[in-house]
């Protein structure tokens, strides 16, 4: 049986300065451009230089984050390190076919291969902390880090002593944010960030492309250092019905809606998708304050990892910042949030936080 498990440390690389001690979505950057770029932190700080050098945006976010995450929890190292990420280091995905087509397959440089593979952040981040235990990398779209975060549950139920590093990457590409225009998925209507929501009349079809690094440290052990526990995660590539998927994963875990003490959900501003988030508020949230978050810190697939963190800072915070609230009251006291997200009409996603 799979238990709940203990966060006890984060860290986050986002369009939004989250890597500043203490920030709270209280002021919110804007941005007019997109796809957006995320802030990048002094990565000196953390990272020594000569490393640095040879290291990708990927890796240079998942290092950094996790060991922000690490100094939060007052740890140096775990055992096990389990990543997310829908497109894995995309940039040197891109620079080693345009390489392979300019060169025409004659002396290339290995490098660019060898650092575009998916698993290069939890490899780096093992490397950095010495850590020879378990380590895997999920590559299931907008569903990586559930994926991964289902599978640091079972691990820890497996192992209940070890303290695992869990988290998400994922970085822009030039070529392919190209391509997304192409498909249409790009929003082209500014202002872009913050978007506002989640009003119909301001809706219009595409999104707005962004990047991140989110980092825990998690066991399956509470104390006093807990920031929060996640009880459950569920995902469905297709979901006819989003208000019955969302439903029927209350029921699983004994609950029913007016259990969830404010629900976060992915509104990104899509005319195209929102309203699968309209109808499950509305269905089954009508009294319960909404949260948004990809309106300040843009779509890419594994934006739920940030949406963790942000849930774990209002349960400890005990309030919602106006600039995530998207309707309901000001909670008198806040024990249970629910996140729901999905992209492109697919990939839905539900994960359960307690306080």
């Amino acid at each position: 049986m799979i238990e709940p498990i203990y966060i006890h440390g984060k860290g986050g690389i986002s369009i939004q300065p989250t890597t500043e001690p203490d920030y709270f979505f209280d002021r919110i950057l804007p941005y007019t451009q997109n796809p957006i770029p995320a802030c990048d932190p002094d990565y000196k700080a953390l990272i020594p230089p000569l490393q640095l050098r040879r290291m990708n945006k990927s890796m240079r976010m998942a290092i950094f984050t996790s060991q922000l995450a690490l100094q939060e929890a007052n740890r140096t190292t775990v055992d096990a390190v389990i990543t997310g990420s829908g497109l894995g280091c995309l940039r040197d995905s891109e620079r080693f076919v345009e390489a392979l087509l300019a060169d025409e397959r004659q002396a290339l440089n290995p490098t660019p291969f060898i650092q575009s593979t998916h698993n290069m952040a939890a490899a780096a981040i093992a490397l950095a902390l010495k850590c020879k235990g378990y380590n895997m990398t999920y590559i299931n779209n907008a569903n990586s880090f559930e994926s991964a975060l289902l599978d640091g549950m079972v691990y820890l139920s497996e192992h209940p002593d070890d303290t695992i590093l869990l988290g998400a990457v994922d970085e822009l590409g030039e070529r392919t944010t190209e391509f997304w225009n192409i498909a249409e998925y790009l929003k082209h209507d500014a202002p872009a960030i913050p978007t506002p929501l989640p009003l119909r009349a301001a809706a219009a079809p595409g999104e707005i492309a962004a990047e991140g690094a989110t980092f825990f440290v998690a066991s399956r052990q509470p104390g006093a250092s807990a920031i929060g526990k996640v009880t459950a995660v569920e995902t469905c590539l297709e979901a006819d019905n989003p208000t019955t998927f969302v439903s029927r994963f209350l029921q699983k875990n004994g609950l029913d809606a007016p259990a969830i003490d404010a629900v976060l959900l992915g509104y990104n501003g899509d005319s195209r998708y929102d309203d699968s988030y309209r109808t499950v508020a509305q269905a089954l949230f009508a009294e319960t304050p909404c949260v948004g978050f990809k309106h300040v810190l843009g779509e890419f697939d594994t934006v739920i990892a940030a949406a963790l963190a942000l849930a774990l800072q209002i349960l400890n915070k005990q309030r919602i910042p106006a600039t995530v609230q998207l309707s309901g009251p000001q909670p008198q006291e806040l024990t249970r949030l629910l996140i729901y997200t999905q992209r492109r009409g697919k990939n839905h996603g539900v994960m359960l936080v307690e306080r």
